[in-house]
C-alpha cells in the first residue's frame, strides 16, 4: 500500500446534464463534466466562461461610489489639480498603480503615485503620508488595493482638506472609511453582480469608467495582478487573465517584455508562468525594499532601462529565496521543538525576520503541515509584532483575527490570508484564542488537504483532442483549477528517478494495450515506495509534452495511491544498509531478525523483533504495524505465515535478505540417498569423523556436506551410534521413517522455506503473499502455490 497525501473526492457530474450541455454547446462529454464542476451547467453560462468575451465586462458604474469617483476625477483633470495614486507594495499593488498612472498620464494628468514602505511604513493608508501629499500640494488622491479599513485615516484627510477615494477590493470592516468615494464591489451596500475582483480589477473598472471604454494598455498589467492576486479565475477574472495573456504575448509593454527575458520564460507565457515567475519577481521589489522599481519597470517605454530593472528584479527575487530558506528552516525548527508552536493553529514568531517574506514561510509552512499559520517578524526596538497568515479549506482567516481583533493594533485580509500588527505581549493569548477556533471550526478530517478529482480516465481515453478539448478552459487559477483525473487499474512498464539529480519521478504507464507517460516532479523518492508489480491509483493533470518537434499526451503527477498490499523484493547479497535506515525511522516498521542486533543498527523509531518465534510476545503492538521487513529467512512458511496473518493493518512486506549465509544441503536427500549412504557404510565399517567423510564422498559421488548432514538423521534415528569420534552401524536398529527424525524435517521446511522465499520469481512471491493474506484460516492457498512451483 501507499497512502495518498491529501483527500481524493470525486465531483459528481451527472450523466444526464453532462450529456446535455454538450450536445447544446458541441463539446466533448468531458469537458463538458468539467464545466458543470465549476459550476456553469446552464449553456449560456458555460458559452461565456468559454468565449471570455470583452463585451461580457459588466458596466464599470454599476459600482457603488463609481459616479462620484469619476466626477471628481474629471473634475482635477479638468482644473490641473495634482493627483496621487497610493499603492500597496505586492504585485496586485504594483499593477493597480501602474495601470492607473498609464491611463491617468494618457488623459495628462498631474499624477504622480505613492507607495509605502513595507519595513518603514507598513501597510495600507498612513497619516504621514496624507501629510506629505497636502504639502506637496496634492488636492486628490486615488488609493489602489488598499484603504477599505482606513477610517482614522480617511477622517484625517478630510481634516487636511485632500479629497480621498478608495477603491479596494479587501474585506470590508464593520464601519466603512468616511472618503468622498469607496469602490469596492464587496461593501454591503454595493449590487454589483461579481465582487471577487483583484485590486487591480477594480482599478481596471475605475479606469474603465473614465474613458468610457476598457483601457487597450491596462490588459497586461490586470492579467498580471488578478493571477498574482489569487483570486478566483472566473467570469470577470477569467476575462481579464485571459485577454490580458494574450495582450501580454501578442503586444508586451517594453518593462513586461524586460520581466519575461529577465525570469527565464520561453515560449508562450501562461498563467503558471504568472504565478510562478513574473508575479515573484514584482513581489520581491516590495518584499526587499520598495516596490517603486517595479512601477518603473512597468511604466518605462526605455528598453535599456526596462532590462536594467528587469535584472535587479531578478536578482533581488534570488535574494528573497535565499531568505525564505533561511527563515523557513528557523520557523521549521521552533515548530518542531516548541509544542506552544505546534497546535492546532500554528504560529511563530521571532525578532529580525524579514517581515517582507514571510507571508511565503507561512505558506511554506501550511504546505508542509496543513494547518492555518502565522509567521510573524518581532521589532525589538518597538516591541510590535508584524505578521502574515495562510489558511486552510474550511478556516476564514478573516473571520478568525477579526474575533480576536482584541489583540491587534491592525489587521486586514481575505478568508485565505491575512496580515496583521500587534504587540509583542499579547502574542502568547492571540495564540491561544486562535489555537480555540481551530478547534471549534475544524474537524480532524479538515487537517488533511482536499483534492477534488474532476472525473476517472482509462488509458484509452487519453489522446491529443482530447487534452485540446480540455485546454478551452484555460487560463487556469483560483476558481478554475487545472483539471484533475483519477487513473485506475493501470500495470507498470517501467518506474525511473529522472532529472540531473535524480529528483523526479517517470513512469510508463499500461492499460489495455495503451501506454502513457507520466511524470512526477520532486516525487522521485517515490520510486521506493512503488514496485512494479503494484497497479496504483494516480491524481494527475493532462498535459502535451513537445520534445524535438513530436506531440504526445503526458500525464503530470500531483499524488498517488497504491490501494493494496505491496511486496517488495529486495533479496540480494549486497550491502543494503542505506535502504534499511530509511526503513529504520519509520515507527510504522518491524524488522524480523534471526539473531542479534545488525552491525548497522544505530537508533531508529522502528522496532525490531530477534526471534521468528516472538510473535505471541512482541509487545508493541501489531495494530502500529505496516511495514514488516525480513532481514533473514524463516525457520518455516508456517511461522512466517503467522506473521503474514497476525499483523492486521500490514501495507508492506520487504524481503531484504541473500542466501549467502544458508546453511546446509540446498534440498533434502531422498530415500534413495540415505540407502545409498547406507550401504557404503556397511562396506567400509567404522568411520573416524571427520576425516572418512572425503572417503564416503568418492565412493557415493555425493558432496561431503549432504553426507554430513545425512549422519546427523543418522543419529537422531539411532541407525548409527557415535563413540569417541567413531561412528559404527547400529545393530538391529528399529526401522523408523525418514519423518522421524526433526533435523529431516527441519530441512524439508527449510527446503520449502527456500523454494519459497529464495528461488521464487518477484511474481511468484507477490502470488503466495496474496494466497496466504487471502486464506487466513489454513495453509492451502499456500501449499497449491508450492506444489504449482515445483511442478512447473
Amino acid at each position: 500500500m501507499l497512502q495518498s497525501k491529501t483527500r481524493w473526492r470525486l465531483s459528481d457530474g451527472e450523466a444526464t446534464r453532462v450529456t446535455e450541455l454538450a450536445k447544446a454547446l458541441d463539446l466533448h462529454p468531458l469537458v463538458a463534466r468539467l464545466l458543470i464542476n465549476r459550476g456553469l451547467s446552464e449553456p449560456e453560462a458555460a458559452r461565456r466562461f468559454l468565449r471570455a468575451s470583452v463585451d461580457d465586462l459588466h458596466d464599470p458604474f454599476l459600482l457603488d461610489g463609481m459616479d462620484r469617483a469619476v466626477e471628481r476625477i474629471r473634475q482635477a483633470l479638468d482644473r490641473g489639480e495634482k493627483i496621487r495614486i497610493y499603492g500597496d507594495y505586492d504585485a496586485d499593488g504594483v499593477t493597480s498603480t501602474s495601470l492607473m498612472m498609464r491611463v491617468f498620464r494618457r488623459m495628462e494628468a498631474d499624477v504622480d503615485y505613492y507607495i509605502p514602505n513595507r519595513f518603514t511604513e507598513g501597510y495600507g493608508l498612513n497619516q504621514q503620508a496624507l501629510t506629505r501629499a497636502k504639502t506637496e500640494g496634492v488636492g486628490l488622491m486615488v488609493t489602489v488595493d488598499t484603504g477599505i479599513s482606513a477610517v482614522e485615516q480617511a477622517a484625517y484627510a478630510r481634516e487636511l482638506g485632500l479629497d480621498l477615494i478608495i477603491t479596494d477590493h479587501h474585506e470590508p470592516p464593520a464601519v466603512l472609511p468616511k472618503a468622498l468615494a469607496v469602490i469596492n464591489p464587496k461593501k454591503p451596500d454595493c449590487s454589483y453582480p461579481f465582487d471577487l475582483l483583484a485590486g487591480v480589477g477594480v482599478a481596471f473598472k475605475l479606469c474603465h469608467a473614465l474613458l468610457g471604454e476598457p483601457p487597450d494598455d491596462g490588459w497586461e498589467l490586470a492579467a498580471l495582478g488578478t493571477i498574482a492576486d489569487l483570486v478566483p479565475l472566473m467570469e470577470e477574472n477569467r476575462i481579464l487573465a485571459a485577454r490580458g495573456l494574450e495582450a501580454m504575448n501578442r503586444f508586451p509593454s517594453t518593462g513586461m517584455t524586460a520581466l519575461v527575458e529577465a525570469s527565464g520564460i520561453d515560449g508562450e507565457v501562461g498563467a503558471g508562468h504568472v504565478g510562478f515567475s513574473l508575479g515573484p519577481r514584482i513581489n520581491a521589489s516590495g518584499r526587499l525594499d520598495t516596490a517603486g522599481r517595479a512601477v518603473e519597470l512597468m511604466l518605462t517605454d526605455d528598453g535599456d532601462q526596462a532590462r536594467l530593472i528587469a535584472e535587479e528584479l531578478d536578482r533581488m527575487n534570488r535574494e528573497r529565496q535565499q531568505l525564505v530558506e533561511s527563515i523557513a528552516a528557523e520557523a521549521i525548527a521552533q515548530v518542531e521543538t516548541d509544542p506552544e508552536a505546534n497546535c492546532r493553529f500554528i504560529l511563530v514568531a521571532a525578532p529580525n525576520w524579514n517581515v517582507g517574506v514571510i507571508g511565503i514561510v507561512a505558506s511554506r509552512l501550511v504546505e508542509r503541515y496543513y494547518r492555518p499559520t502565522i509567521v510573524l517578524g518581532i521589532d525589538e526596538e518597538t516591541g510590535m509584532a508584524k505578521g502574515s497568515a495562510r489558511s486552510i479549506t474550511g478556516f476564514d482567516m478573516f473571520q478568525a483575527l477579526t474575533a480576536c481583533s482584541q489583540c491587534l493594533s491592525h489587521y486586514g485580509g481575505h478568508t485565505m490570508a491575512a496580515g496583521m500588527t500587534l504587540p509583542r505581549e499579547n502574542l502568547s493569548a492571540f495564540h491561544r484564542h486562535l489555537d480555540r477556533l481551530a478547534g471549534e471550526w475544524l474537524t480532524e478530517e479538515d487537517y488533511t488537504p482536499l483534492s477534488v478529482v474532476d472525473s476517472d480516465l482509462s488509458l484509452t481515453e487519453v489522446d491529443l483532442p482530447l487534452i485540446e478539448s480540455i485546454e478551452k478552459l484555460a487560463p487556469y487559477g483560483m476558481g478554475n483549477p487545472t483539471p484533475r483525473f483519477r487513473l485506475t487499474g493501470v500495470g507498470l512498464g517501467r518506474i525511473q528517478r529522472i532529472g540531473r539529480d535524480k529528483n523526479h519521478l517517470k513512469i510508463m504507464l499500461e492499460q489495455n494495450g495503451s501506454s502513457l507517460d507520466a511524470v512526477g516532479f520532486r516525487m522521485g523518492d517515490l520510486a521506493e515506495e512503488i514496485t512494479p508489480q503494484s497497479h496504483p491509483e494516480l491524481l494527475g493533470e493532462l498535459s502535451i509534452n513537445e520534445w524535438n518537434q513530436r506531440r504526445i499526451p503526458q500525464f503530470l503527477i500531483r499524488d498517488v495511491a497504491v490501494p493494496h498490499m505491496q511486496v517488495f523484493d529486495w533479496r540480494s547479497n549486497t550491502d543494503q544498509r542505506e535502504r534499511l535506515r530509511a526503513l529504520a525511522d519509520r515507527p510504522e516498521t518491524l524488522f524480523l531478525y534471526d539473531g542479534g542486533k545488525p552491525v548497522w543498527w544505530e537508533s531508529g523509531l522502528a522496532a525490531m523483533v530477534r526471534s521468528w518465534e516472538s510473535l505471541k510476545t512482541y509487545e508493541r503492538g501489531d495494530e502500529l504495524v505496516r511495514y514488516l521487513v525480513l532481514i533473514h529467512m524463516p525457520p518455516s512458511l508456517t511461522v512466517a505465515e503467522k506473521w503474514f496473518r497476525g499483523l492486521d493493518r500490514l501495507e508492506r512486506i520487504y524481503f531484504a535478505y541473500g542466501d549467502a549465509d544458508w546453511d546446509g544441503p540446498s534440498r533434502a536427500p531422498e530415500r534413495e540417498h540415505f540407502k545409498q549412504l547406507y550401504g557404503a557404510m556397511m562396506k567400509v565399517g567404522e568411520l573416524r569423523i571427520p576425516r572418512d567423510l572425503d572417503r564416503l564422498a568418492r565412493m557415493t559421488g555425493m558432496s561431503v556436506k549432504g553426507i554430513g548432514f545425512m549422519l546427523q538423521v543418522f543419529e537422531e534415528l539411532d541407525f548409527v551410534r557415535r563413540e569417541n569420534g567413531r561412528l559404527t552401524l547400529a545393530p538391529q536398529a528399529e526401522k523408523r521413517p525418514l519423518s522421524a527424525s526433526s533435523r529431516y524435517r527441519r530441512q524439508q521446511e527449510r527446503e520449502e522455506v527456500q523454494q519459497c522465499f529464495v528461488y521464487s520469481s518477484t511474481r511468484d512471491l507477490c502470488t503466495y503473499i496474496d494466497s496466504v493474506r487471502s486464506e487466513p484460516a489454513h495453509r492451502g492457498g499456500a501449499e497449491l502455490w508450492i506444489s504449482k512451483t515445483k511442478s512447473g
